[in-house]
């Protein structure tokens, strides 16, 4: 199945829900041009994206963090040219359809807002906004400027554990004493105790 500028914003890796993009988003060339604004560790698990969407802009406060990416982004043609210390500098880009934001927590609705009043549909990851103000904020953003705006949550939307959750609901497994966790591996990965359940 062909992938289509309206498929990669519901099906690339990091996007896991429904969403229904205005026409604007389809260019010309009927591909979707992405931007990064942030290229750190968790940024770097949100590059799967589909054949007919393409890599056009890298921006983090690390500059050299952001041309770092370049040999991901060389299949496209980027240069060094395309990446950028400053996200609102990206966002000015004619050519640039959609963000993916991957900044830290408390930056997510600022970077979001920004990149909505540009014009460009954005990927935000989770957490969205850190208060109802800013979340107010972001949706007034996205309808003033007819985009869409997608907040991750894949593990609330992975088959399996909502599978596994309306087991533990239902009772269908009995009475849950122990549960195990896994954590993504990061650099700041700590021992935490033992609760009882």
């Amino acid at each position: 199945m062909k992938t289509t500028r309206r498929r990669f914003l519901l099906a690339t890796s990091a996007m896991a829900g429904p969403l229904v993009l205005p026409k604007s988003v389809f260019g010309a060339n009927n591909r979707i041009n992405v931007g990064w604004i942030g290229c750190g560790r968790r940024a770097g698990q949100l590059r799967g994206i589909p054949e007919d969407a393409q890599a056009v802009a890298f921006a983090d406060v690390n500059i050299k963090r952001a041309q770092s990416w370049l040999s991901f982004g060389e299949k496209y043609g980027m240069t060094k040219n395309d990446c950028y210390q400053d996200y609102r500098e990206m966002l000015e880009r004619e050519d640039l359809d959609a963000v993916i934001v991957a900044t830290p927590d408390h930056w997510h609705a600022l970077n979001s807002i920004h990149a909505m009043n540009a014009g460009k549909h954005v990927y935000c990851e989770k957490p969205m906004t850190l208060t109802i103000r800013e979340g107010r904020l972001m949706v007034d953003a996205a309808r003033k400027n007819n985009v869409a705006c997608q907040c991750g949550s894949q593990q609330r939307t992975m088959e399996q554990n909502r599978i596994g959750c309306a087991l533990v609901r239902e009772g269908r497994i009995g009475k849950v004493h122990t549960v195990h966790s896994a954590c993504f591996p990061t650099s700041w990965e700590c021992d935490l105790p033992e609760m009882e359940a």
